[in-house]
């Protein structure tokens, strides 16, 4: 029995909606564990396990990885979605307005995917050296 296209159409919107609330969760998560990192990291310099703060932003790059990782994964379902959607929307015998197509103009400007590997990027980098500079130097911060 064949699916009607309204019905995939209306399936297309609900998984890429569905990739969304998941990339949200991630996100959600990743700052999360920034900023707990954080009072973890202000509580050690506060106290007398300075010369382990170290150990926070290698945490910090660790967790980077991870969230990075989980991204990677969930992004083939949202291009799936949109690849589905824009299917529909160019078959003609759909006849779906060239004004009224969503998925068509979803991939204009740029891309979520290369947002996340420049921020990923510049946090490997920002936390290695943290992790470095901390691990040499004991702890201390410049005064």
């Amino acid at each position: 029995m064949p699916i009607p296209v309204e019905k995939r159409y209306e399936q297309m919107f609900v998984q890429l909606r569905f990739g969304s609330e998941i990339r949200f969760k991630i996100f959600a998560a990743w700052g999360a564990v920034y900023a707990a990192l954080a009072a973890l990291f202000a509580w050690m310099q506060s106290s007398n396990l300075k010369p382990l703060s170290w150990v926070t932003p290698l945490l910090g790059f660790l967790v980077t990885i991870l969230f990075w990782l989980a991204e990677f994964r969930n992004q083939p379902a949202i291009d799936a979605a949109k690849n589905g959607g824009r299917s529909i929307e160019q078959d003609p015998v759909n006849e779906i307005p060239e004004k009224e197509r969503y998925f068509h103009g979803v991939e204009k400007g740029v891309r979520f995917g290369v947002i996340v590997n420049i921020f990923t990027i510049v946090m490997l980098l920002l936390l290695g050296v943290a992790t470095v500079y901390l691990w040499s130097y004991r702890g201390e911060l410049p005064k």
